[in-house]
């Protein structure tokens, strides 16, 4: 049976190797995590993406998986797969250190051509510039130990295993040889009419991002014509969705705040490339701005009408019904609420006490007992679609601000609480 080894095992990887586990190809998972290991011994692993987990565990214990963190069961591997995330810092520089350190430790057991394919997002020139020179430096050379390709993951939380079957797979290589090597391995677990060849590495590096600042963009559009729609006495809502039926727009709709592994992060590393070749690419940096006042923008609208200063956030998650908090517009929010001296409680139905304590929150269980005087509601989970809204103002709610404008005001004034959407 022919082997892929995976390294990082983290929610892309563990895709990654599930998708490549059904198409009868075992799976060496290299993670620093000595702890999954034991998880799947013991039966106890648990993804909230759907498929993963029976996938995975089945192939474990049939030995199709094994999971390690010893990078010298590389060895013998007809490619190895790089899913390490690049970070950002609070001052947003992009960390590089740790998927650097990756590679070092990959490099010793690269040889006979093997393919070394990057999924991680990362900056445009990356792979040329940064990759190829380090191992070559420790002493390995392309072409002869190894080939270097980049196919960007993309997919999103909650899909992942359905993206992987629809998305066109795009692979750039570092030359020729290396995109005919990658094609190669990549039709071994996908289809090849969904294989994407693309004209260099650069381009195949650049999709991701392109992807992931547009949909920043858009949303920055969006929150900017919802503000000015909520000075002109004008519905938004109403607008944003007439604007779409003429074939030519696209608006995405506006909120409290955007969140995520993905939109909040990776249009700085475009800026970086701006920066690398002269230019200013103003137009991420603003939208980033722009879309990250969006929460203090949300208690403004509410601050001068509250006096008893007592909030509850609906949500931590930055996607409706999935347990993930990666640049959470609730953290945002939290701070801003804080510094307006508001007592915050937070509720979340997929976190426990412990684990939204730990992230410096106040938990609460029920959000009929908070007594809070404004609900602010940032993430969409199906929990909420039923919210007895008298019963939350017989809890002493007096308004409800709806960041993500999923609620009939008319149904939540209704009950005696003022509703408060973005641009509604």
């Amino acid at each position: 049976m022919k082997k892929i080894s995976v390294i990082g095992f983290g929610k892309i990887g563990q895709a990654v190797a599930a998708n490549i586990l059904t198409h009868n190809i075992s799976v060496n998972a290299i993670d620093t995590n000595i702890e999954l290991s034991k998880s799947f011994k013991t039966n106890k692993f648990i993804s909230n993406e759907p498929g993963i987990t029976k996938i995975l565990l089945k192939n474990f214990h049939n030995r199709n998986l094994k999971i390690t963190n010893d990078y010298s069961s590389i060895k013998n591997s007809q490619a190895v797969i790089v899913c390490i995330p690049l970070l950002i810092t609070e001052s947003k520089k992009i960390i590089k250190e740790t998927f650097l350190d990756c590679l070092k430790d990959i490099a010793p057991f690269l040889s006979n051509k093997c393919l070394l394919s990057v999924e991680t997002t990362i900056p445009v020139g990356f792979s040329r510039k940064t990759i190829v020179p380090l191992l070559e430096g420790l002493g390995k050379k392309h072409g002869v130990d190894f080939y270097l390709t980049y196919s960007p993951e993309r997919i999103k939380s909650g899909t992942m295993l359905n993206q992987l079957l629809k998305n066109p797979k795009i692979i750039g290589g570092i030359d020729n040889k290396a995109l005919e090597k990658g094609k190669e391995v990549y039709s071994l677990f996908f289809n090849n009419k969904r294989l994407q060849a693309v004209s260099s590495i650069e381009c195949a590096e650049m999709v991701k991002l392109a992807g992931m600042v547009y949909r920043d963009i858009n949303i920055a559009i969006s929150n900017q014509l919802a503000v000015f729609s909520q000075k002109a006495n004008i519905d938004y809502t109403e607008v944003l969705k007439l604007t779409n039926t003429d074939g030519e727009a696209f608006l995405l709709n506006p909120g409290i705040g955007v969140g995520g592994h993905c939109t909040p992060v990776y249009p700085y590393f475009l800026i970086e490339n701006f920066n690398e070749k002269g230019l200013d690419f103003t137009l991420a940096k603003e939208s980033r701005k722009i879309n990250d006042k969006m929460a203090a923008y949300a208690v403004k609208l509410i601050d001068e009408d509250i006096e008893q200063k007592k909030a509850l956030i609906l949500g931590l998650g930055f996607r409706p019904d999935v347990k993930e908090d990666s640049f959470s517009t609730s953290y945002i929010l939290h701070k801003t609420l804080k510094e307006k001296n508001y007592k915050v409680f937070l509720h979340d139905p997929l976190f426990s006490n412990h684990e939204i304590k730990a992230k410096r929150f106040i938990p609460i269980n029920d959000i009929y007992s908070a007594n809070a005087k404004v609900v602010f509601l940032v993430t969409n989970h199906s929990t909420y679609t039923n919210i007895n809204w008298k019963k939350l103002r017989k809890s002493g709610c007096d308004c409800f601000v709806d960041g993500r404008n999923s609620f009939d005001k008319k149904i939540v004034e209704s009950a005696g609480i003022k509703y408060v959407g973005i641009g509604k």
